[in-house]
Formats: C-alpha cells, structure tokens, sequence
C-alpha cells in the first residue's frame, strides 16, 4: 500500500469531502422542497438518535485504530496494524448487531415518550440496519486514515452519497403526496442501502490488504488489542455520547421552548427545520475541510510523537489552527454579506436568510473547535476534549432552556457562540500550557482577519454596483471571494517560526 503524505491526504479528504456535501447539500434541498419544512423538522428528531448512538460507537475506536495503526506502522509491524484493524471490526459488529436489534425493540417508547412524535418510529426502524454496518466500517476506515492511506475511505465516501441521492431519486415519486411519515421513513431508506455501498468499497480494499505478505508477524494478541483499544477509545465514546445526549436533548427541548414562547407546535416544527434542517448546513458545509484536517490530525501528530519529532507536531498544530481561523473568518464574511440573498435563493419562500445571516458568526469558532478536538485526540488529551466540551453543552442547554423562550432563533444562536467561544478559550490555553507552544495571536488570529475583511468590504461594494441584474449578487459574491483568497494566500504561504513542543 501506497503512503500518502498528510497534506495529501488531507487534499484528497477535502475533495471527496466537498463532493459529499455538495451532493448531500443538493439531496436536501431535494427532500426540502419534498417534503416542507414540517417534514424536515419531523426528519431532524430522528437524526439525534441514530447520530447518537453511531457516533458513540464509531468515534472512539476509530480514533483509537487511526492511532494505534500509526504508531504500529511507523515502527514498522504492519502485521499489528492488520491485527488492530481486524479486533476493532469484529468488537464493532457485533456490538451494532446488539445496539440495532434494541433500537428495533424500544423504536416505538423513544419516538413517542422521548421524541415526542410518533410518526418518527417508522424512521427509527428503518435506521437500526445501518448502524452495524457503519459501525464495521469505521474501524476499518480507521485503519486507512493511521496509514495515510485515505484513497479508499474518500472513494468509498463518494460512493455511498450517490447510492443514496439515487435511492432518493428512485422513491421521489413514492414519497411524493404521502404523509410525512411515510415519506421520512421512505428517506431513510437511502441511509442504510448507502453505508452498504460505502462498506463495499472500503471492505474490498482491506481484503487485499489482508492478502499482502508482509516480513513481520504480529506481537499484539488480540486480547491486548481489544484491551488497549477500549482503554482509548471510553473517553472519546463518552465525548461523542455527551455530545448526541446533548444534541438530541437540544432537538427535542428547542421545539418545547419555542412553544413556551409562544408558537404553535406546527409552528415550532417549522422554525427546528429552518434552523437545523436548512440555514445549519450551510454553516457546516465548510466543516468538510476542518473535518479532513481533525481526521489527518490524529495520525499525523501520533506518528511524529512516535518518532519523537516533536518540532514536526508542533508545526502541524500550529498550520492547522491558522488555517482553522482563515476559513472562519472568510466564511463569516460571506454569510453575513451574502446570507439573506442565499437562504432566498436556495429555500425561496422560507425566511431562511435572515436565520442564515445571524448564524455567520458561529462560523468564526465552529472550524477551530472540529480542528481543536483533533488536536487534543492526537496529542492523548480525550479527557480533556471531554471536560471542554461538558463545559461547552452546559451554556448551550442552559441558553436553550433560559433564553429561547423569550428570543427564539435568535437566543439559540447567541448560546451556540457563548458555548464555542469558551470551549476554544480553554482548549486553547490547556494546549499552549500543555505543550509549551508560543501563543501566536498575529499568526492565528489577526491576519485571517484580513481576507475577512476583504470579502466583506468587496461584496458590499460589488453589490451596490449589480444590484440592478436579477443574479448580481451571485457576480459579487465571487468577485469577492476571489479577492479575499488573493490576500489569503499572501500570507497563508508564508511559512513561520515556532517554538518547539517540550512537553506533552
């Protein structure tokens, strides 16, 4: 097996990353004018759970066989990559057999006591197929990120989005006319034929890599194997469960605390698909690049400790958050500048702009903290990433409970910040005493604020200019972005010093 470099793969996850989102962002605005924005609130309560219980499962081991696999393979034992690889599969599939067969038990009870709605069972039965298989394919998509390797996993990423915006295609004149529960279960049905297709393809690959002769044998057991790997892998399962609890726990109180405000419940099922279903999205569209970098993070930096190369980590950090920052700060600009026209665009007719403008400002801390929990998985620190993001929930909820009611949207956005906002101070600060790193706030902070500034100031000049064709703002919003990328790469290319990690 080919080794690819980190920024390599890093491109190559961001490419199949922006092709999936792309695709899964067309699919959505699909199922949106399909199915309304009820049906889309209604699709949002079951998302919380099955991201509940994947995430939980998946994260933790992935993580832990991404790192393992690196530091295996940069001492050269390829066998005990294989081996660790092959425990974290089977530990996985059987635990999604179990966790599957109870969803199916207890689908009935969590959609109508928990959720709230009974029209999401048929969702929730539908999903309980892709949870062993996602959960299988996790370990060994783990497998390829430790041995920076991620061809198959982007191919196998890409693939599964067309299997299911097919499906979709195929059902839309099934889903078309029926009641929303029917349609949303009908939906679903895409998900797991899609994670077939994704485990196909990654599968296939990992086979014939098991088939290669290698020159060393394995010196893990798979018992060891399967009890370093649950040492690991508990904290980051926990972090991603809080992470769901919480997730699912704001879906669920958000369409309560706006009826304490004063909607009616159609009301409120509308405003959750707006939020979460439609203007969210769009925020997190740009995440396909901090997530390619979390994901290439973990082994990049495990393997640089691994050879005790500790300046190479250091550097890998440091690019990282600059460039978490740069896109922060260019993408608030164009939300902002731009968002009503796009939400008008896109869901015409939904009031989606205005909702879409406000949330720009999340964009500034939400790319650092994804790049920031790689980070911390690759130096060991899951315990603290689990501390932050406690912290980081407990505002959320708290703003969701206290604040919504009497603000709506509007207050769940000003949470959403506060919680970023101390969740990056304090993940910051833990990672500049952790390891001793120079605070750069020149370099991190202050010069992607420039090309910021750029977009901003160009697109409202631009605007005034073509705000006269029907499409000007589509003119001016490029022209913008091509001068803000123009001053981005003045600086983001010029290379800079740091003090060397010495102690972590």
């Amino acid at each position: 097996m080919r080794k690819e470099t980190y920024k390599t793969g890093a491109v190559k996850l961001i490419i199949a990353g922006f092709i999936v989102r792309l695709m899964g962002f067309a699919n959505r605005i699909f199922m949106s004018n399909l199915i309304g924005a009820e049906g889309m609130g209604l699709f949002q309560l079951t998302s919380p759970v099955y991201s509940l219980i994947i995430l939980t499962l998946t994260s933790g081991v992935s993580i832990s066989v991404s790192s393992m696999t690196a530091q295996e393979r940069a001492r050269g034992n390829e066998k005990n990559a294989l081996r660790i690889a092959k425990t974290g599969f089977a530990f996985l599939l059987s635990l999604g057999l179990l966790i599957s067969g109870l969803l199916v038990l207890f689908a009935k009870y969590i959609a109508v006591n928990i959720l709230g709605d009974e029209r999401t069972y048929l969702s929730l039965v539908l999903l309980a197929p892709c949870i062993p298989i996602v959960a299988a394919a996790s370990s060994i998509r783990g497998y390829f990120y430790g041995s920076m390797h991620v061809t198959p996993t982007a191919i196998s990423q890409v693939v599964e989005q067309i299997v299911r915006i097919g499906v979709i295609f195929v059902l839309a004149v099934k889903i078309a006319g029926q009641d929303l529960a029917y349609a949303c279960a009908l939906a679903t049905v895409s998900a797991a034929i899609g994670e077939m297709a994704n485990l196909l393809v990654v599968g296939c690959v990992f086979y014939k890599e098991t088939k290669k002769p290698y020159l060393k044998s394995a010196t893990l057991s798979r018992r060891k194997t399967a009890i370093v790997i649950a040492k690991r892998s508990i904290p980051v399962s926990i972090n991603r469960l809080l992470t769901s609890i919480m997730g699912a726990v704001e879906a669920i109180l958000l369409p309560a605390r706006f009826l304490a405000g004063g909607l009616d419940y159609k009301s409120s099922i509308e405003a959750l698909g707006r939020l979460s279903g439609m203007a969210s999205p769009l925020i997190y569209f740009p995440t396909v690049i901090t997530s390619a970098l979390a994901t290439q993070l973990v082994p990049a930096i495990s393997q640089a400790l691994s050879l005790k190369r500790h300046k190479l980590a250091n550097l890998r950090i440091s690019r990282c958050i600059k460039l978490s920052f740069l896109l922060g700060f260019a993408c608030f600009s164009l939300f902002y500048t731009f968002g009503d026209y796009i939400g008008d665009f896109l869901y015409k007719g939904q009031d989606v702009g205005s909702i879409l403008k406000n949330m720009s400002w999340l964009c500034i801390l939400l790319y650092l903290q994804q790049t920031m929990m790689g980070i911390l998985n690759g130096l060991g620190k899951q315990g603290y990433a689990l501390f932050s993001t406690t912290v980081g929930y407990i505002v959320r909820i708290s703003f969701v409970w206290f604040v919504v009611p009497i603000y709506g949207v509007n207050g769940y956005i000003v949470g959403s910040f506060a919680s970023m906002l101390i969740m990056t101070t304090i993940d910051i600060l833990y990672l500049v005493y952790q390891t001793r790193m120079f605070l750069d706030l020149r370099e991190w902070l202050l010069k992607p604020m420039l090309p910021a500034i750029v977009i901003f100031s160009a697109g409202t000049f631009f605007l005034e200019y073509l705000k006269k064709y029907h499409y000007g703002w589509m003119l001016a919003g490029g022209l913008s972005c091509i001068c803000g990328f123009l001053v981005a790469s003045l600086f983001y290319l010029n290379k800079f010093p740091q003090r060397p990690i010495q102690k972590i």
